[in-house]
């Protein structure tokens, strides 16, 4: 049987609300805009719903094996939007980003909680994996791969990255973890909070991150953000410096 995972945040409506504004209200320094300069594809990867998602590709991407990171959006969200905040970071860290839609019009996710479980949203994000990696030119670096959830997200995407071989890390970004989510697979782990986060306090991340070592996962990583529920530059850097092992 699945979880509507959107039928658990009904309460959240204010959260959502904040959720919106993060993916759809957002700009940055022309500068950081302008330096994205590779190419942004819709999915050919369509849901019952209609709904598909976008990918983004670094300029030069053809020369090597590239990092993946499979973003999923929170309430409201939609991957072309995510893709629109994410791709200069994906243009100065040499990163592909994928985004598909979730099959909700509404934004949510639905996972599996039994082992065998399968839904439409888990399929449609590995045939858009499956999109990309097939894609002219592209390489991906297969030991660096990630799958990475905001908000409402974050449950689908510990739901993916503990099922689907190809992931190598998961990220929980201002999210949760639903019992029944995880599967057999225990990659390396990251959780971040905001510090004015009403919606997700950093108590409540530290309890998903008491719940992933219940569960036997060997190291977690927990950072805690000047935000509320919102992405910031300052997070997003951090998640790729952890995930890609780099300095800041």
């Amino acid at each position: 049987m699945s979880l509507a995972i959107g039928t658990l945040l009904a309460v959240l409506t204010t959260g959502a609300a904040a959720i919106a504004v993060s993916v759809l209200d957002w700009s940055g320094p022309a500068d950081v805009l302008a330096a994205a300069t590779g190419v942004t594809r819709a999915l050919q990867a369509a849901t019952s719903t209609g709904r598909q998602g976008a990918y983004y590709l670094p300029s030069g991407h053809e020369s090597q094996a590239l990092p993946l990171l499979v973003f999923l959006h929170g309430t409201g969200g939609k991957g072309s939007l995510a893709i629109l905040r994410l791709r200069a970071f994906a243009e100065k860290e040499r990163l592909i980003i994928l985004a598909p839609d979730s099959v909700s019009i509404a934004g949510v996710w639905t996972v599996g909680q039994r082992p065998g479980d399968t839904t439409e949203d888990g399929n449609h994000v590995m045939a858009c994996v499956r999109e990309v990696m097939a894609a002219p030119g592209v390489k991906i670096d297969l030991a660096r791969v990630l799958a990475a959830g905001f908000s409402v997200g974050g449950n689908a995407a510990a739901y993916l990255a503990t099922r689907e071989a190809i992931f190598t890390d998961v990220a929980i970004l201002h999210g949760h973890v639903v019992s029944g989510t995880i599967g057999p697979r225990r990659p390396r782990a990251w959780v971040s909070a905001g510090d004015r986060d009403r919606v997700r306090t950093v108590e409540y991340m530290r309890s998903v991150v008491d719940y992933l070592g219940q569960q036997d996962f060997p190291k977690v990583e927990l950072r805690v953000f000047h935000a509320d529920h919102t992405l910031q530059d300052e997070e997003l850097a951090g998640l790729v410096a952890w995930w890609l092992g780099l300095r800041r």
